[in-house]
């Protein structure tokens, strides 16, 4: 068959479905669900603004706890490269690594913030702790949940100790599966040790 003869079948094909298209916008329903999709399409992208409006301004306001959440070694030239991540908030230097157009929302407005504030991001407490971004805002939270009015100082405290007893505390992966659900994290979370996000 010619490509001319393929695409006159693709055109009758095309105005057959646009045919019935016009058809069902006719039909009440169909009319409702089309208006409440348009509708939800709008309220959607607002929320999405708002969230990375609230996002961006609790950046600006949290004092950080900043761990090392990646470490990077090139062999090559003989440096390391280290981004900090906050254990308060989430704000991680890591997301800069990556190609922006892969980058979750989240982690998009995260892109953006630092690209624009990146010497603000470093005001805070700063540890030579390093952890999972993801392992280190899940057990704040927790410290935070118990503890709601506890001040920074006690806060990292209490996290080192956490974070000791996950690191030196053998479990099985049952147990391992347990904990990251408690921990609200991936049941498939496996970053529990700092060289487990050692690249290098």
């Amino acid at each position: 068959m010619s490509k001319f003869n393929k695409n006159n079948i693709i055109t009758e094909q095309r105005a057959a479905v646009i045919e019935e298209l016009k058809q069902l916008e006719n039909n009440d329903i169909v009319r409702r669900y089309l208006e409440l999709k348009k509708e939800n399409d709008i309220l959607y992208n607002k929320e999405l603004k708002l969230y990375s409006s609230i996002k961006k301004e609790e950046y600006d306001e949290c004092r950080h706890i900043l761990v090392y959440s990646k470490i990077d070694h090139d062999r090559l030239e003989g440096r390391t490269y280290r981004c900090c991540g906050c254990i308060k908030c989430g704000l991680d230097t890591s997301v800069l690594d990556e190609e922006s157009d892969y980058l979750t929302h989240t982690q998009k407005i995260m892109y953006d913030y630092l690209r624009k504030n990146h010497l603000n991001y470093l005001n805070g407490i700063k540890t030579d702790i390093l952890c999972d971004i993801n392992l280190a805002t899940s057990i704040y939270s927790k410290i935070k949940e118990a503890h709601p009015n506890i001040d920074d100082k006690t806060a990292l405290k209490y996290f080192e100790i956490a974070l000791d007893n996950i690191r030196n505390i053998e479990v099985n992966n049952e147990r391992k599966i347990s904990r990251a659900k408690r921990l609200s994290l991936n049941p498939k979370f496996q970053r529990w040790n700092g060289r487990d996000i050692c690249n290098g």
